[in-house]
């Protein structure tokens, strides 16, 4: 059955209300104070730092207003907040290979949360029948690949326009490309299955 959000009656409770039980809550709640106060100490790094963590702060704000599940809530603020910081202090540098789950986990995520969100909005079609779910599967899992494209294309972008330190070459385009295309099936069967 889908699970249908609260609807807040302010702008500030939008802000304040998350589904599910109050360890869930709580558990946003703290990732979404993380993103606040990451903003302010990327700032002491540097305005790249800065823009990052403004991004993951509109990604936790946007999963608030979209009432996402609070246990997706969580997973995504962390992932966002997790992939951001390893960005800012080099992680991706000194151990490359995390490049990979991340592209995975954040991919599967974001797909997943465009196709609840899909799902709630009545774009997709009825999880409680098979064809359906395999629907909400396809498209969600196809979301997640398109998205996962359009992430290489603003990587080449910004190496070829922005800064050459920006990390691209054909090798890790595609392992970019297969790891989010993975978390996006992953994304797309528990998103089906959470459906019915």
């Amino acid at each position: 059955m889908i699970d249908r959000p609260l609807r807040p009656d302010s702008p500030a409770a939008v802000l304040l209300t998350v589904p599910g039980p109050p360890a869930t809550r709580a558990a946003a709640h703290a990732v979404a104070a993380l993103a606040v106060l990451g903003v302010p100490a990327a700032l002491t790094v540097d305005l790249v730092a800065a823009a990052v963590a403004a991004l993951v702060l509109g990604g936790v704000v946007l999963g608030r207003v979209l009432a996402l599940p609070g246990a997706l809530q969580v997973l995504l603020g962390v992932t966002l907040l997790g992939a951001a910081w390893a960005s800012v202090v080099g992680l991706y540098e000194t151990l490359t290979w995390i490049d990979v789950p991340v592209h995975l986990l954040l991919t599967g995520l974001i797909a997943a949360s465009i196709g609840i969100t899909m799902l709630r909005a009545g774009m997709l079609g009825d999880p409680s029948r098979r064809a359906g779910r395999a629907g909400v599967a396809v498209t969600t899992a196809a979301v997640g690949v398109a998205l996962g494209v359009v992430w290489e294309i603003a990587e080449w972008v910004g190496f070829t326009f922005v800064d050459e330190s920006v990390y691209v070459y054909y090798g890790d385009t595609i392992g970019d490309l297969t790891a989010g295309g993975a978390g996006s099936l992953v994304a797309g069967f528990l998103v089906a299955r959470w459906a019915r």
